[in-house]
């Protein structure tokens, strides 16, 4: 959002839920216009959605757009579709394609159907790519953005200390998702067989009560630290306090925690779920364990406490892979070129 309100474009902002988490500390660019378009708070169910294009519709009669950007595809790129709205960017957000778009019949039917209205696809990895392609979405209208971080922000740094004590940070949601439940119980594996072990999770979900109540059960207290959310201008000295960033995702496309990490020059620890194997190969930038295992996951972890020297290599690689791949400021054109050629197909 801050990037594209310096583009010189008009830039408005519509929101479909607020189910009263902030998983965003910052506010909104001043150069950003929020359009206060429904009322209530909470989970969207289908039945609404034909009130919610008519509403829809009027921001699009007010705001008169050039394009619009909408994601993920099933709650919400649906909307501008249903509203024969062009040119329409249906951008993913990963899960929407790979796991919500065979969930049952109901989301087949709108993943086609907003597939077969949108002018261009965005997408921020190849894994999400194939599948919008396996799903008949022509490969010359998509277009890969990484996301990418800013890399003077997220830059390495001298205070990771060498020694027996090692570190391991996660980042991600307390969502089934994203396997929080293998990464606590790869770590209490660990840790039977190495005590100087420290994890710490930042964020909280759904998950929240199971979490809590194993990290009691396992008497995990004095090894895991619960930080919750922390405002993003600290995010960076966190990702230097660890040895290791940890995601045991089951779904994901390009995350941006992950590129974070790497930028910082923090090795990762990752599930080998395709996505992460776009950025993550096995003992060069990190290291991988198989999804859901978190018996392999543990030993990974084992493995990476008793050769410490792994690290520094591993560091430098992971640093040199966000300067290719994960520049915001470069991959940010992509973006911009994928609105161009967006435009042009809506005016076929």
């Amino acid at each position: 959002m801050s990037a594209l309100s310096k583009s010189g474009h008009s830039i408005y902002w519509l929101r479909l839920e607020d189910r009263g988490r902030n998983l965003e500390l910052r506010d909104l660019p001043d150069a950003v216009h929020p359009v206060l378009w429904r009322n209530g708070k909470g989970k969207v169910h289908w039945w609404q959605y034909p009130d919610l294009v008519r509403k829809f519709n009027r921001v699009l009669d007010e705001v008169k757009p050039d394009l619009v950007h909408a994601g993920p595809i099933q709650p919400v790129s649906i909307i501008p579709a249903m509203a024969g709205f062009h040119p329409l960017v249906s951008m993913s957000w990963g899960f929407d394609m790979l796991q919500d778009a065979e969930r049952n019949n109901l989301w087949k039917w709108a993943t086609g159907y907003v597939l077969k209205r949108t002018d261009h696809f965005f997408c921020d990895c190849h894994t999400v790519k194939k599948k919008a392609m396996a799903w008949g979405f022509p490969e010359d209208r998509i277009t890969v953005f990484p996301w990418g971080v800013d890399l003077n922000t997220f830059s390495p740094s001298e205070k990771k200390k060498m020694g027996k004590e090692l570190i391991l940070l996660s980042t991600r949601s307390w969502e089934p998702r994203y396997g929080m439940d293998v990464a606590l119980k790869g770590f209490a594996q660990a840790i039977q067989e190495n005590p100087q072990l420290h994890l710490i999770l930042l964020s909280g979900g759904s998950q929240a009560e199971w979490i809590t109540s194993f990290i009691r059960a396992h008497q995990l207290e004095k090894n895991v630290e619960l930080r919750g959310q922390i405002d993003n201008t600290t995010l960076a000295e966190v990702y230097h306090s660890a040895h290791i960033y940890l995601s045991a995702s089951h779904i994901d496309g390009s995350s941006v925690a992950l590129m974070e990490a790497l930028a910082c020059g923090t090795p990762a620890l990752v599930s080998d779920i395709p996505s992460n194997l776009e950025w993550v190969t096995d003992g060069v930038e990190g290291w991988v364990f198989r999804d859901g295992d978190d018996t392999d996951l543990a030993r990974k972890i084992l493995h990476i406490a008793a050769h410490p020297d792994l690290r520094t290599a591993a560091a430098v690689n992971a640093r040199e892979k966000a300067e290719r791949n994960a520049n915001w400021e470069k991959n940010f054109s992509i973006l911009l070129d994928g609105y161009v050629q967006a435009m042009k197909e809506g005016q076929r």
